[in-house]
């Protein structure tokens, strides 16, 4: 098992770090600083020091002074804060950690306890001329001894739950179906219920609590079908697909002596992943505009120190080979015992603490291989988010995409690390293989989020947990708590037989929707403003032979003042003109249809129904939480739709009468940023006049189509030119106009 041999390795690990801490303050680059510069690295030499008092003392003294840049004095404030934060991972006394060990294993002695402090295995540092110890020592004492493990009855080290860490079935299957033209099998499907709980007076009564809840993005091959189900508060952003720490973030008031509630649900498919690797088909990579940024340093945490260079010379010898070196690399960090890790925000480098430490968690085993596969001109990137299994296990969990020519970008996974298998594809797995059971929040390390966050992070590196912040500044993770929630329901997948029968976009069509009703809108080109609307319903025979049969729904429609482009909705991605805000153009593709609305208090519709008032907006401000969604003030305050332009009721706000009735069109469901806002069908003014962006008909004909509309058939809205249509008409199965 891993963990075995990781527990039997550190011994290595210690003399080595024990080596590399002594020469590491000699030979660490010094570059060059200003005055101003050098007053913050000073401060961070004092707190490396443990002279806390001192750190503490300058730094208040320095931000008094109005030299200081912004961006020194954010500096300044974050040491004060990052000293916060290593007093409460190094909390405990020696008393502390010894009664959690003698809570497991009975008595020890003086003399166990100073071996294990010489071994390493109790991490601790000096702060302010006291030993604090590090408050999971204890607890990780069991994940790297042996001896100590061993007196321990009945207990299981952390990664010796983890079913996937040794070789599974999963892994064998996986290796068994991917061919070269197929890396992607094992498909899965997940349902997730992410709840984050502010604690109860964690700030005053009535102040807005702000969180950021990490949340997936589209990954053709990896992450696909990303379905957003519900969410507490209703209202909330989800950042654009673009962002590499992706979240959904929400607003709302706390309430005295009540502890707030946010949650997420959604359900997503994930595919395991493997590619054939031969050895020697890999050459050496050009560093182009597309691979550079994966080959440099990037400090903090990937520099290429002497300490790097010399470790590097070490394991690497005399081999050329990209992947051969890859292999080297990737077993000498898979040597690193694991054990659970004080908080990233506290580490200067945590390469060099991976490195250092004698051992290290997922995410340092990461950065420390990413910074030595960069070193040696191997193309490397972070990865993570969250870990499922075929069992109960689950945790939040990093690794890493390294990139190997002529094959590309594929999965690393040092965690896992090299499997005991006879099978070189098996054992290699994580090499260039990932299994099934990933939920992908972060492809990359310490980005902006979106919206931006005002106060420091509580998780400056990795975003798993999430993020907590109102007017007053953050609220770190002692102020809150998490519970991620999965359900494996990939039954609900269609079967697969073979990856060659694997669904994909050109596999797609309407009638595998499961909706009964379709409305089609056709216009000439893609710069028309006007066209026709086409109601269709669906019938399947005895012999379960479905067809689209036309209704007497037919009518003519106007749309954007500058016709349509791609939208954001339930169709494949197609090249072309994608939809933007405030580009004038409606959505062309597949849409589900939603909630009608109006002015009146009720519509004779089998659509459900919702009455506007004059406090009803929609909000089309691209920044603002509530994008593209329908707001009342009287519910979420004036503050919260400043700057917004679409009163639900133009009657009152514009004297025009063109929502008197409508209906929802679910186009850019997760209410991405920029995408598209607003989208309705609605009445026209006339048939000449174009809209911002929705579908407008006359009143009668809407009257005609809220009758026949069911909300229990599902009903579908598409939207394509002429030349679309004819194009698309086969391939997704839309119906014939007649």
């Amino acid at each position: 098992m891993q963990q075995c041999r990781n527990i039997k390795s550190v011994m290595l690990f210690t003399a080595f770090s024990a080596l590399l801490q002594l020469t590491a303050c000699d030979s660490a680059p010094k570059p060059e600083v200003t005055q101003q510069s050098s007053q913050v690295s000073d401060q961070q030499q004092l707190i490396k020091e443990g002279k806390f008092q001192q750190a503490r003392a300058n730094i208040e003294k320095l931000l008094e002074q109005s030299k200081l840049s912004d961006k020194q004095r954010q500096q300044l404030a974050f040491e004060l804060e990052r000293m916060q934060r290593i007093e409460r991972d190094f909390s405990a006394d020696l008393v502390d950690i010894r009664n959690y060990i003698e809570k497991h294993i009975g008595p020890v002695t003086d003399q166990e306890l100073a071996d294990w402090e010489a071994k390493g295995l109790l991490e601790n540092r000096i702060i302010d001329g006291k030993t604090k110890y590090f408050r999971s020592a204890g607890y990780n004492l069991f994940q790297l001894d042996e001896d100590a493990l061993a007196r321990r009855k009945g207990y299981q080290p952390f990664t010796d739950r983890a079913p996937l860490y040794a070789l599974n079935q999963h892994h064998k299957d996986i290796v068994a179906k991917i061919t070269e033209e197929h890396r992607q099998v094992e498909q899965k499907r997940f349902k997730i219920r992410y709840n984050l709980t502010v604690d109860a007076n964690a700030v005053p009564d009535g102040e807005t609590l702000k969180v950021w809840i990490p949340y997936p993005r589209e990954i053709e091959g990896r992450q696909e079908n990303i379905r957003y189900v519900n969410s507490n508060p209703k209202v909330h952003q989800i950042a654009g697909e673009d962002t590499l720490q992706r979240t959904i973030y929400f607003e709302t008031q706390a309430v005295k002596d009540t502890a707030t509630e946010f949650w997420v649900e959604y359900e997503f498919d994930t595919y395991g992943i493997g590619v054939k690797i031969d050895p020697e088909k890999v050459t050496p990579v050009m560093p182009d505009s597309e691979l550079k940024e994966f080959l440099q340093q990037r400090p903090p945490h990937v520099v290429f120190t002497p300490e790097i260079q010399a470790l590097s010379k070490r394991i690497v010898g005399e081999e050329t080979n990209p992947y051969k070196i890859a292999q080297k690399l990737f077993t000498y960090v898979d040597n690193i015992p694991w054990a659970t890790a004080i908080e990233y925000s506290t580490i200067p480098n945590i390469s060099e603490y991976a490195m250092t430490a004698g051992h290290a968690d997922c995410g340092q085993q990461t950065m420390l291989l990413i910074t030595l596969l960069r070193y040696n001109g191997i193309p490397a990137r972070w990865q993570s988010g969250w870990e499922f299994s075929p069992t109960s296990f689950d945790t939040m969990h990093d690794w890493g995409m390294v990139y190997f020519a002529p094959y590309g970008w594929v999965p690393m996974d040092v965690t896992h690390g090299v499997l005991d298998s006879a099978n070189p594809a098996e054992k290699w797995f994580y090499l260039s293989g990932i299994d099934s059971y990933r939920l992908i929040f972060n492809d990359d390390y310490s980005r902006e989020f979106e919206p931006a966050k005002e106060h420091f992070r509580s998780e400056t590196v990795d975003s798993q947990r999430g993020e907590v912040e109102w007017q007053g500044g953050n609220l770190y993770f002692d102020k809150w708590s998490y519970d991620m929630q999965w359900q494996d329901i990939s039954s609900e997948l269609e079967p697969q037989e073979s990856p060659e029968k694997a669904v994909d976009s050109e596999n797609f069509s309407v009638k595998a929707l499961d909706s009964e009703q379709l409305v089609l809108v056709v216009t000439e080109d893609e710069d028309a403003i006007q066209g026709e609307l086409v109601g269709f319903d669906k019938k399947t025979d005895n012999n379960q032979n479905i067809t689209w049969q036309q209704t007497d729904i037919r009518n003519s429609i106007v749309v954007g003042r500058t016709g349509i482009a791609w939208g954001k909705g339930l169709h494949p991605v197609q090249p072309g003109q994608q939809k933007q805000e405030g580009d004038g153009k409606a959505p062309a593709g597949i849409f589900e249809l939603g909630t009608a609305f109006g002015y009146l208090p009720d519509l004779p519709t089998g659509l459900n129904y919702e009455p506007m008032s004059a406090t009803h907006f929609c909000m089309d401000v691209a920044s603002s939480p509530l994008y593209n969604q329908i707001a009342d003030t009287q519910v979420v305050g004036e503050k919260a739709l400043e700057g917004n332009s679409e009163p639900m009721r133009r009657d009152i706000h514009k004297n025009d009468k063109v929502y008197k009735k409508g209906i929802f069109v679910h186009h850019n469901p997760d209410n991405i940023a920029g995408g598209g806002s607003c989208i309705f069908l609605h009445l026209w003014r006339s048939d000449n006049s174009p809209t911002a962006g929705c579908t407008a008909m006359e009143e009668a004909a809407m009257d005609k189509l809220l009758a026949w509309l069911d909300k229990d058939k599902n009903p579908l809205m598409v939207t394509l030119t002429k030349d679309q249509y004819q194009s698309l008409k086969t391939q997704w199965q839309l119906p014939e106009i007649n």
